[in-house]
């Protein structure tokens, strides 16, 4: 199970894309101006030599310069990294479920109305921002995040009477189809706005070769776990983030 674990964080770790990275020892540290967790975070991804507490230190510093907190994102593949982040106070945050489908064994529906585009182009993005609620203070490096990929991706949103209801993205890589980002506008839920935009996105993963959908809900999102398992998702495993002590703050 380790081995599946490793492969996927590093299909997800390649899938969302920072803007800057550094490799040290074995972990990926990310930076985007704080822009989500996942791409400002530390990932433990491959077997590593030197010493914990050092790297901690070096790492802390080098998100402290960047202005911002030291998080660690953690499976159980780093079950003693995560024991020694517990001992210094980092808390846990927003455990999340990875979760895999067979793209065979599904009936996909190519709803017309959920268009599809290869880039996140402005009244894409003009629809996210809308249907997420993203701080606007974040959107230059939404942008800059979500024009890096190389690999194949399919920015969906859905209208209705000429309004954006709905919205999501993918990316293809390797056997896999990565979903991100899907949303219903707050007024549009519980109407399967959400779900015809995953069917949409993970059709055309198939289409273009995929034989596996991915993604990673966060844990309590009840109402996001019912909708993909309407689409055989099962968990495979969990991963958190552990987050520096703000300054001040008990440990």
């Amino acid at each position: 199970m380790l081995a599946e674990i490793a492969q996927l964080e590093a299909l997800a770790l390649s899938a969302w894309p920072a803007l800057a990275s550094e490799l040290v020892d074995g972990w990926v540290m990310r930076f985007a101006n704080g822009y989500t967790k996942r791409a400002n975070s530390v990932i433990p991804l491959y077997p590593a030599e030197q010493p914990d507490e050092a790297k901690i230190a070096y790492v802390e510093a080098r998100y402290g310069q960047a202005g911002l907190p030291c998080i660690f994102k953690l499976t159980e593949q780093a079950r003693v990294l995560d024991t020694r982040l517990a001992e210094r106070g980092y808390e846990i945050v927003d455990p999340t479920s990875v979760q895999t489908t067979d793209l065979a064994t599904l009936a996909l529906d190519l709803d017309p109305a959920v268009t599809l585009a290869d880039t996140p182009h402005d009244g894409w993005f003009d629809a996210f921002v809308r249907i997420s609620g993203l701080d606007p203070a974040q959107g230059a490096t939404a942008t800059q995040l979500l024009a890096r990929y190389a690999a194949p991706t399919a920015f969906a949103v859905l209208h209705e009477a000429g309004e954006p209801v709905a919205c999501g993205f993918a990316v293809r890589q390797w056997d896999s189809v990565l979903l991100f980002d899907i949303y219903t506008h707050p007024a549009a839920r519980r109407r399967g706005r959400a779900a015809r935009v995953v069917a949409r996105l993970l059709a055309w993963g198939r289409d273009a070769g995929a034989a596996r959908g991915l993604l990673q809900v966060v844990a309590a999102n009840a109402a996001a776990r019912a909708l993909y398992a309407r689409f055989g998702f099962t968990e495979q495993y969990q991963h958190w983030y552990r987050r520096q002590p703000r300054c001040g703050e008990r440990t």
